[in-house]
Order: C-alpha cells, then sequence, then structure tokens
C-alpha cells in the first residue's frame, strides 16, 4: 500500500502515574496489513481507564495513551482489509492495553484497530450510541463463546431451552451479554438494581432479580437447572461468592468473572478471568463470528441495541480526563462516552 501523506494527530496522554491527562501530539498512524485507521468521534470511557491511572495492574511504558472504545470513520486501510471503505461510518475495539502499543489506544484524534475487532454502523445508529459497544461486546463475547462455549450468536437463532444467569445485567457487559446470550439460543435470568428492572426486560432478560433483595441467590438458584451457565459481569468479592453457590447448586462448571478471581470458590466450580481481547477473539474465531458477522448485521437490523445509552460529556481531548473522574465516581445503565471531534 502506498505511503499516505502524514496524519497530524493528537493524543490525551498518562505522562506517568497521575492525573490529569495531558493533551499533545499523538502518534502518526501506520497500519499494518490487517488494521483500520478510524478518525475518532467519540471515545467511551471504562472501568479500566480509571484503574490504569489509579493503580495499574502491569507495568506500563510511559507516557501512554489509553482508550478502549471508539466510534468514527474509516481514514485508512492496510492493505488486506476488503470489509471497509474510506469514509465508512464504523466502532472499534483498541487493543492498546494489549499490544502497548500508542497507536492503537482510543483516546487520541486518530486510532489503529485490528480489522476484526472493527463493525460498520448503519447510519439510523448515532456514532456518541455505538461508542458504547466494543468493550462490552469482546467481554461478552469472550465470556459467552469463549469459555462458557454457547453456540454462536444468529439474527434468528435456535432455541436451547437453556438459561444463562448474568449477574449485573444493567452494567455495560450486561447490557451486552443478555442480547448475545438470547442470540445464541439461550433464555436469560439477571440481576439489577430495581430501577433497572424494565431497561433489562426491555434487553430480553425473562427473569430479574434485586441483588440486593434477602435470599436472592436462593430465588435465582430454583429458576436454573443443571446444565445452565453463569456470568458474573460485576465481580466484587461478594457477586463472586453468590455467582459461586448458584452455580454449585446446579451442578458447577466454569464461571467468567470480569475481574481477578478473589474468593475461594466451591470445589466443583472454577473462576476464570475474562477479558475483550482473550485468545479464542482470534485463535477459536469469536471475533470473526461476533464482529465480522453478527454485529453488524443485528446492528443494521435493530436486533442489537446499543446500550446502556451514553452520557455524552462534549469538548475534545481535554475533556477525558473530565470522564474517568466521572465514571470513577460510579453511574447507572449509563457508559461516559467523550466527544473527540465534531462528526
Amino acid at each position: 500500500m502506498a505511503k499516505m501523506a502524514p496524519i497530524s494527530n493528537q493524543a490525551a496522554w498518562i505522562p506517568a502515574k497521575s492525573r490529569p491527562l495531558e493533551v499533545g501530539p499523538g502518534p502518526e498512524p501506520d497500519p499494518s496489513e490487517d488494521e483500520v485507521v478510524i478518525q475518532v468521534a467519540y471515545a467511551a470511557v471504562n472501568p479500566t481507564d480509571h484503574m490504569m491511572q489509579d493503580q495499574p495492574y502491569f507495568e506500563l511504558q510511559y507516557p501512554f495513551i489509553f482508550g478502549t472504545d471508539v466510534a468514527g470513520t474509516v481514514v485508512q486501510l492496510g492493505s488486506g482489509v476488503t470489509r471497509f471503505q474510506l469514509g465508512q461510518r464504523v466502532i472499534g475495539h483498541c487493543d492498546s492495553l494489549l499490544t502497548r502499543k500508542a497507536t492503537n489506544a482510543g483516546f487520541q484524534l486518530y486510532t489503529t484497530c485490528r480489522e476484526i475487532l472493527v463493525s460498520a454502523v448503519p447510519d439510523s445508529l448515532p456514532l456518541a450510541n455505538a461508542a458504547v459497544l466494543p468493550l462490552s461486546v469482546s467481554t461478552a463475547a469472550s465470556a459467552l463463546f469463549h469459555q462458557l462455549e454457547l453456540p454462536f450468536p444468529l439474527l434468528a437463532p435456535k432455541h436451547t431451552g437453556k438459561t444463562v444467569l448474568i449477574w449485573g445485567g444493567s452494567s455495560s457487559v450486561g447490557s451486552s451479554a443478555i442480547q448475545l446470550a438470547l442470540a445464541a439460543g439461550f433464555d436469560v435470568a439477571t440481576t439489577a438494581g430495581s430501577s433497572n428492572h424494565e431497561y433489562v426486560k426491555n434487553l430480553g432478560a425473562t427473569h430479574v432479580f434485586d441483588h440486593k433483595e434477602p435470599g436472592v441467590v436462593e430465588k435465582i438458584s430454583k429458576v436454573l437447572k443443571p446444565g445452565d451457565v453463569v456470568f458474573d459481569c460485576i465481580s466484587s468479592p461478594s457477586t463472586q461468592v453468590a455467582c459461586g453457590k448458584i452455580l454449585e447448586s446446579i451442578g458447577g462448571g466454569k464461571l467468567p468473572v470480569v475481574l481477578l478471581p478473589r474468593e475461594p470458590f466451591p470445589d466443583n466450580v472454577q473462576g476464570v478471568f475474562v477479558n475483550g481481547l482473550a485468545p479464542g477473539m482470534f485463535a477459536l474465531n469469536v471475533g470473526d463470528a461476533v464482529w465480522c458477522k453478527y454485529i453488524p448485521q443485528a446492528l443494521a437490523s435493530g436486533k442489537f441495541q446499543a446500550k446502556p445509552d451514553p452520557e455524552v460529556i462534549e469538548g475534545g481531548l481535554e475533556k477525558v480526563q473530565t470522564g474517568i473522574d466521572l465514571l470513577r465516581q460510579g453511574v447507572s445503565a449509563k457508559k461516559v462516552v467523550v466527544e473527540i471531534s465534531k462528526e
């Protein structure tokens, strides 16, 4: 591929283990054959962003750029990419926390994504809404299709007669997990605060439980049966204990958790840490089945909702730190999204 003219990039950098982020010149994109360069209109904030700023869970080479979820338009294609066109509206899951490549981070004007982690966005879906999806889709897919080995999602799935318990259905990951589980032919039981019960029902959950209700573990266990599966989308010590007990009661198995296992599990329960970039996303064709085949069709047909709704912060890269601080304080059934550049 012919070398394009240099792109004038800007990024929100973390100069060291500190705050606030500092805006300055960003890395020039140079995509490999299987990568896409996206001009970022919106970038969502995830818990990993404030966790990595406050107490990194692996050693970083500073300065560094955070950011995982982006929505924008394609401005450059690797030589092997045929699925997208220049100017196309897309969402992308940035993998800089895996590759340690600053070019592949989200909080910048131009980011580089692996083609397999990019999806087209229909004109009917605002990019600010679409930006909430990437990491949640990948994390839910890693749990459901890699670890729990559910059938890959389809627009018209065959009903399996089985149920997935998704603890934390109103969270970002939970919102995607509910919809992906349904697309795999499973029924969904979930937990949510009472104010979010209608929200998770609208996503398709059949059984909804208030996680604060006394005896909730026993009540959930009564609607599950051997062969059903459990996914903990919150993964606090207390939810890991609760999900472990529930899974134990129906015969045990793998329990995907989104934070490292912190509590002893019953003998027949195996806690497994999941994130959006598990090897199965690539080696086991999970990414192809979800990102390349299902999500573009499901978004275009309206069968997959971009949820939770975005809480948009305007003002460009200078507002990324504001977004991280807001998420650190906590949001419910919302996802913080920063407007990086005007569409």
